[in-house]
């Protein structure tokens, strides 16, 4: 069964992304949708996964199946030629 889950921190509150994949994969068989441009799943010499900002624990968030999974050959990350400002433009 291929399920879809959020991944956030326990400690921090950190939202890292989503990830899908069969349940019980190892990390490298996932596919993992970054939150943050940049961001990578990193894990402990126990495999258990560790928020890129503080170190805390990550744990997956709202498992639910997926009828149609993502196709890792048709999925691109999108880059952001320009600078991003909030606020008024003058």
């Amino acid at each position: 069964m291929i399920v879809h889950a959020e991944l956030s921190c326990m400690n921090c509150g950190y939202e890292l992304g989503d990830i899908e994949g069969e349940r019980g994969s190892r990390l490298d068989q996932l596919l993992f949708l970054p939150t943050h441009q940049g961001d990578t799943l990193e894990a402990d010499h126990r495999g258990r996964l560790r928020c890129p900002r503080c170190q805390g624990r990550i744990l997956p968030q709202g498992v639910t199946p997926v009828k149609r999974p993502i196709d890792r050959n048709h999925v691109s990350e999108p880059r952001i030629k320009q600078s991003v400002t909030r606020g008024l433009m003058w």
